[in-house]
């Protein structure tokens, strides 16, 4: 009896041992998981190391980082002015399929470095972005010229359970975490660095890899602007092209330059150096001036290593215009005021007639409006054409705002009205002029009142 009362002992110890185990290595991991839907602390793996895609960034415009590590499928948000350790690491979505994005409907998130151009709220959304929305900017122009397809990779919210890669393609955050994102990417430009992994190094080193690319640039420009051509075009890799010239190309071109202009003084401020997968990205603005040129814009350099040394791989100009030239003249924007005027004209027209193939027509490639792409709002109004026999839209107080040579804003009161529903509200459009024709970019619509017949 003895004997069995302890086997019966035994057994029981032994039970509870396995179930507290269970608990250990089950019920514990999904609690903890629970808790990590909330910013977490940085991993342990990386403690007192920062990441080495953070290597400079200028003093008189502070601001902030988001980091994506597709591998953790973890974000990591910093300051500019202080990268020792991030203000928060959040959980995030990416896309379904592995890789770094190539085509269109790939179902990939893009690696690389890009930054926000655009912040939409939860009333200019569909509910799938749930409260915030930030367009990025792939594909940059580095994609472009890879070959690399596909638009509207964003960084959005969702009102659904966040799942490890379930997207098509964005970044997305719990609906709380991208509301509070939102205090500290919302600025046009902030950088967005999308990583398979973050490599995480020792702060002395990153300091030395900061110094070495600064030297880099500040050599590079001292040959550029003296006119050492052959000096110059030693930064340069010989698989370099642009402007559709190679790397020799590229310096017959650049010589012909200083032999025609001399002497020139070119200044470079608010230098960014940021980093993914071994490619560095330069970024910063250019004043160049000569005798017989000036030119102002925004310069990005991509650096790759060529054995010891780094190399210029791409070269990257975007002139921003001067004022008298950015703001059209008088007899321009009467010109603009009337040919969108007959825009808008054709658009009610060809709405109202169900002229899909017309109505679409006007709108531009990269066009988005509650939450739809062009595509998306094709199929949509031709639902809503299906649906009803007749449309109506009358259009009063239109006002058409000219801001520059390729931008404008529309508003006007609407009614539109079917054999099924009606409503009335306020319209507001935005035009990009493309290969001088204007078209809608963008779309918003705040209802006054709204019933069914």
């Amino acid at each position: 009896m003895g004997s069995l009362k302890l086997h019966r002992n035994l057994l029981i110890k032994s039970n509870l041992l396995a179930v507290k185990l269970f608990l250990l290595l089950i019920i514990y991991p999904q609690i903890t998981g629970a808790a990590l839907t909330k910013p977490v602390a940085l991993g342990a793996k990386a403690k007192g190391l920062i990441p080495d895609s953070l290597l400079s960034f200028p003093l008189q415009n502070p601001g902030y980082i988001l980091l994506v590590e597709k591998y953790t499928q973890k974000a990591y948000l910093y300051q500019s002015t202080n990268v020792d350790c991030p203000l928060k690491v959040y959980p995030c979505s990416t896309g379904e399929n592995k890789g770094p994005k190539s085509d269109m409907n790939d179902k990939r998130t893009p690696e690389g470095i890009y930054f926000v151009t655009n912040l939409f709220k939860e009333k200019e959304l569909s509910s799938i972005y749930g409260a915030r929305a930030f367009p990025i900017d792939y594909p940059n122009p580095r994609d472009r010229k890879l070959g690399r397809k596909g638009y509207g990779i964003w960084i959005h919210g969702t009102t659904e359970t966040l799942k490890p890669r379930d997207t098509n393609g964005c970044i997305v955050f719990s609906n709380e975490d991208i509301i509070e994102l939102s205090k500290y990417i919302g600025g046009i430009n902030t950088p967005i660095i999308i990583t398979q992994q973050i490599d995480f190094i020792e702060k002395k080193k990153l300091q030395q890899n900061r110094a070495e690319i600064r030297g880099f640039i500040m050599d590079w420009l001292e040959a550029w602007k003296e006119g050492h051509i052959d000096l110059y075009m030693s930064f340069y890799c010989k698989e370099f092209a642009a402007k559709g010239k190679n790397w020799y190309q590229w310096r017959d071109y650049k010589r012909r330059l200083s032999r025609k202009y001399g002497k020139i003084d070119i200044k470079i401020d608010n230098l960014q150096i940021l980093k993914e997968d071994g490619i560095i990205l330069a970024m910063f603005g250019q004043v160049y001036k000569s005798n017989g040129f000036f030119s102002l814009g925004q310069k990005r350099l991509y650096l790759k290593k060529r054995g010891p040394e780094w190399k210029i791989i791409d070269e990257f100009f975007k002139k921003k215009k001067e004022l008298a030239q950015e703001v059209p003249s008088r007899l321009q924007r009467e010109k603009d005021f009337l040919v969108i005027k007959a825009l808008i004209s054709t658009w009610q027209k060809a709405w109202q007639e169900k002229d899909l193939k017309r109505y679409m027509a006007i709108y531009s490639e990269d066009f988005f409006s509650l939450g739809l792409d062009r595509k998306g709002w094709k199929r949509h109004k031709s639902e809503i054409n299906k649906r009803y026999a007749q449309i109506r839209v009358t259009i009063s107080n239109l006002k058409i705002k000219i801001l520059s040579s390729e931008r404008a804003k529309v508003s006007f009161d609407q009614e539109y009205s079917s054999d099924q529903y009606h409503d009335r509200g306020k319209k507001m459009i935005q035009l990009i002029k493309r290969d001088g024709k204007w078209k809608i970019q963008r779309e918003t619509w705040v209802p006054v009142g709204r019933k069914r017949r």
